[in-house]
């Protein structure tokens, strides 16, 4: 993390007020960065609802605030195969009553993954042939969650490092609070974040954290995949098929109605856009650095000849025909 980008004053940069309309934020490129939607209100009242069944536990400092934290799911940290996390073994049977109870919620945000990008969707839900039914992603696509209550101060500026390099997480609040802002550093753009939110970002890449809560307590849900489960299947993908995975998500262009995109652009080509689209400055050389040399680093890592594609095809044939489900 470039500690001479925490230097800066977030309140100087561009800030985007929530709205009812989904706001998509690209690269020059077409690369997908960010991407936030209000929830159906029977979704988030479904958060709400749930709460009870999360166990009380301290707050304490963290790395990435001061809050009440835990992880449930799919977990492969200091282990060989993957298993479920400590936290949510721990919290049995109120973790798994949790996770059931708001499968709808999952299921919408895996559907927005899957219209948004199909290979990420496709790369992430790869894992579970090779998992045995008790063990499996916990959160729709996603294999984990991160549970943060009782936020009220200012999140840390952070990297999510242990998640899937080139990987959207996404995250929902509740709470009592009226707003809340997402600062994404490396973007220099705010982004106001009211309750029933969900936003998708890149994690891993870009430098981020909550601050200016208002109104009252803020609690979130954070779905992430880690690069170590993903690693650990793409090992078995290798002893099956003799070759190893190289590819990631490719660039998606598609921009549909009702969305506001904001293009990451070179200044040199800056330009004046209409309708929805809002015009920013591109990243700076060094930042556009970070993200390629994150793929880059990833690329000498996993290796080999495969793509997403030949994954796909490898995982439609292990269904023998069937049609491949989402969850």
């Amino acid at each position: 993390m470039d500690e001479n980008l925490l230097k800066q004053d977030w309140q100087q940069f561009q800030l985007l007020p929530a709205d009812e309309n989904h706001l998509q934020i690209e690269d020059n490129r077409g690369r997908l960065l960010a991407y936030r939607v209000r929830l159906p209100e029977k979704l988030y009242q479904g958060l709400v609802d749930t709460e009870p069944l999360i166990l009380p536990k301290k707050v304490k400092s963290h790395s990435r605030g001061t809050t009440v934290n835990r992880h449930w799911g799919l977990w492969r940290k200091y282990s060989v195969d993957p298993h479920m996390s400590g936290d949510y073994l721990r919290d049995l049977p109120n973790s798994q009553q949790w996770l059931d109870a708001n499968k709808d919620l999952f299921q919408h945000l895996t559907d927005v993954l899957r219209l948004l990008d199909p290979q990420m969707y496709i790369r992430y839900i790869s894992i579970k042939d090779f998992l045995p039914p008790d063990i499996q992603p916990a959160c729709g696509a996603w294999y984990a969650c991160a549970i943060n209550q009782d936020m009220t101060m200012d999140g840390i500026a952070h990297l999510d490092r242990s998640d899937y390099y080139c990987g959207l997480n996404v995250v929902v609040g509740w709470g009592d609070y009226t707003s809340s802002k997402l600062v994404l550093w490396d973007l220099g753009l705010v982004l106001e974040l009211l309750p029933g939110d969900a936003i998708l970002f890149l994690g891993r890449i870009i430098t981020h954290n909550t601050v200016d809560i208002q109104g009252g307590v803020r609690n979130l849900v954070n779905c992430f995949v880690h690069q170590t489960p993903l690693s650990w299947k793409d090992k078995k993908v290798e002893e099956l098929t003799g070759s190893k995975r190289r590819g990631g998500p490719g660039k998606h262009d598609k921009k549909g109605k009702g969305k506001q995109v904001v293009q990451m652009e070179p200044k040199e080509k800056k330009r004046k856009r209409e309708d929805s689209n809002v015009d920013i400055g591109d990243l700076d050389k060094g930042k556009q650095k970070q993200i390629e040399e994150s793929d880059g680093e990833m690329d000498k890592e996993m290796g080999g000849i495969l793509n997403t594609d030949d994954e796909m095809e490898i995982m439609y044939a292990t269904h023998d025909g069937e049609d491949e489900e989402s969850d």
